[in-house]
């Protein structure tokens, strides 16, 4: 078998966030294009550095990855989404608070290690939910949101530590403000996942209130997306992004 994730960062299979973080900082300073005279060579290997980050500091994609190095198979990311594809939730977590410049990519919005400092924290708040230490990833959770108010994700997780702490009514809070947010996203965000795991949680939390209110509650109708609906969703944003992009244009060629 070539060279593991792990291998590149000199690290144990089963080492913690802790030292995984403390790693990829050392690593990152050792190959910063920006040391290099921006080298192509340094470039592509920052890259391939960035991306094994977000691999093993990413609970999920890590668990998937050691499956894949124990069958001796190649890694192949992926994840469930939470806010309708997995491009939004990507798309959400490293560029919504992380200031980001218009175009932006994983390598350059890891490149300057300062501002990725929520990106890091948010990772090992998943780390500490992922292992059961809701204290620990409550707190991260609290840093994020308190740094980007507006990271959907950032909320969600945050709702999810204060629920397995039994902190209901802050857990109902952050749900609401995660759902209002998607709701003023263009386009609106369905976020159905998260509406039924809000959902689930207040029928467990209060079963006879629910019950009573859903005798008056009329039985709401079950919207599916066909597909030229996604076509259609899917070329507003494509045109919205293009429009961006223009705008940009314009504005440089005034100044």
């Amino acid at each position: 078998m070539g060279q593991t994730l792990y291998d590149l960062f000199g690290v144990a299979r089963d080492c913690d966030f802790a030292t995984l973080k403390k790693a990829y900082y050392a690593r990152a300073k050792c190959c910063h294009p920006d040391l290099y005279g921006n080298s192509a060579a340094k470039t592509e290997e920052f890259k391939v550095l960035v991306a094994a980050f977000n691999t093993l500091s990413d609970p999920e994609l890590r668990r998937r990855y050691d499956l894949r190095l124990a069958a001796s198979e190649q890694p192949v990311a992926g994840r469930d989404s939470l806010l309708g594809s997995e491009a939004d939730d990507i798309l959400e977590e490293l560029i919504v608070g992380n200031h980001a410049p218009p175009e932006t990519s994983l390598a350059t919005l890891m490149a300057d290690l300062a501002k990725t400092e929520v990106f890091v924290t948010f990772r090992e708040g998943r780390d500490h939910y992922e292992h059961g230490r809701m204290r620990s990833a409550e707190h991260c959770f609290y840093y994020v949101v308190g740094r980007s108010p507006g990271n959907i994700l950032y909320r969600i997780f945050l709702a999810r530590a204060h629920a397995a702490r039994r902190r209901y009514r802050l857990a109902f809070r952050e749900y609401r403000v995660a759902l209002e947010l998607g709701r003023l996203r263009e386009p609106p965000l369905a976020m159905e996942r998260i509406r039924q795991e809000y959902e689930r949680l207040y029928r467990r939390r209060h079963p006879l209130f629910h019950w009573i209110f859903g005798l008056f509650r009329p039985e709401p109708s079950r919207f599916c997306e066909d597909a030229s609906d996604a076509m259609v969703r899917q070329l507003n944003r494509s045109i919205a992004t293009q429009l961006r992009k223009m705008e940009r244009e314009n504005t440089r060629r005034l100044e």
